[in-house]
């Protein structure tokens, strides 16, 4: 018997600071974005851009595991075998709640600790940056 194999996609959601998408930032997103609906969400736009035939391939195997609204990241579970129709499909997301965003997928792992690993050591230096900038403004 074959062992199911799964890619995981750390993901964060920038929200644009102008019209022209041209600066990102990533803010708090709202805390009725779920796990849940997340996957609905895409669900839907894997039905809508890739048809019958793509929402078969991942249907079984899609799943958010992890999603934190305070950091706007987020861990997707997927087959190993269709984990870039699956990226393609966040990358075609364009709006949450009404709030236009960009997904950007950050790392590719295959198993879920070392994307959590990535999510801590990302979460951590952002952590340093804007504490070093919170000195340096206090400074002025």
């Amino acid at each position: 018997m074959v062992r199911f194999k799964s890619r995981y996609l750390l993901f964060e959601v920038l929200y644009p600071q102008d019209k022209q998408f041209h600066e990102f930032s990533t803010i708090p997103s709202d805390n009725a974005i779920t796990s849940s609906g997340l996957s609905k969400l895409l669900r839907n736009t894997i039905a809508e851009n890739f048809g019958d035939v793509g929402i078969g391939k991942v249907a079984s195997s899609l799943s958010v595991k992890y999603f934190s609204p305070s950091t706007s990241t987020g861990i997707l579970r997927v087959s190993r075998q269709h984990f870039r129709l699956a990226w393609a499909a966040l990358c075609f997301l364009r709006e949450l709640n009404g709030k236009p965003v960009v997904i950007r997928v950050v790392r590719v792992s295959g198993t879920i600790k070392k994307a959590e690993l990535a999510a801590i050591d990302r979460n951590a230096t952002e952590v340093r940056q804007l504490s070093s900038l919170n000195d340096v403004v206090q400074t002025v």
